[in-house]
């Protein structure tokens, strides 16, 4: 593996039952006790794409068996791969699936389905910055949705960066909010802002997404799961 990577798999959940069937045989007890709890079996079969995947795509660049991986959960909740040998963050929402890979840590991923919310005003003035919400409140109304979900995935990725989850305070957390906007402030327990790099991702219509990384130099690759996984090497 070349040092200093951050490479962005995309892919889908939504999978035919054989392949499903060859992810779930890669799953560990506790990950396959954790899919029959699901209570919709679209959401089980879900939960089997996208452990079965991150399985399969780690093991990649490790030559390692997939079913052979052991991961560790942090002291917030944040999972990780048993020896640091990579790092690594998964997002997905609705069939979309983001795998993020780095020889980084601290790396952080979302992506969300953008759609219409009745209380929109109301969870943008709770989770943005003051000087987020006047800026927003100042768009068109056909602007706001996405807007909404350009500040919300970088968020999101931020605060999963720092292992933290919500409970940083993502209105704490302010980024501009024009297009590629730069993080400008954070809690001062995560360093300055500019420490940091986002990165809005391209994905499908109707989804949103972003990368939080540490500033470092890296080459961020885009990379299709199910097509450029088939002789990926790193």
């Amino acid at each position: 593996m070349n040092a200093h990577f951050v490479d962005v798999w995309q892919g889908r959940l939504n999978l035919p039952a054989e392949t499903l069937g060859r992810l779930d045989l890669l799953l560990s007890e506790d990950e396959r006790s954790k899919a029959q709890s699901f209570k919709f079996p679209h959401l089980r079969d879900r939960y089997i794409a996208a452990r079965g995947m991150l399985r399969q795509t780690l093991a990649g660049y490790l030559a390692a068996d997939p079913a052979g991986l052991r991961f560790v959960t942090g002291d917030y909740g944040k999972p990780a791969l048993a020896g640091d040998a990579l790092h690594f963050n998964v997002s997905h929402t609705a069939d979309a699936l983001i795998i993020a890979i780095a020889d980084i840590a601290n790396i952080g991923v979302d992506i969300e389905t953008v759609k219409p919310h009745r209380n929109l005003d109301s969870l943008a003035e709770r989770c943005f910055s003051e000087r987020e919400y006047r800026g927003w409140r100042q768009l068109a109304e056909d602007e706001q949705l996405l807007v909404f979900y350009r500040l919300w995935t970088k968020k999101e990725a931020f605060v999963k960066a720092v292992g933290r989850g919500i409970a940083v305070g993502v209105e704490r957390c302010e980024f501009e909010w024009v297009r590629d906007g730069r993080l400008l402030a954070i809690p001062s327990e995560y360093g300055p802002a500019a420490a940091w790099r986002e990165h809005e991702l391209e994905v499908d219509a109707g989804f949103s997404a972003a990368l939080v990384t540490p500033d470092a130099r890296y080459d961020l690759r885009h990379l299709m799961l199910g097509r450029d996984l088939d002789g990926f090497q790193r």
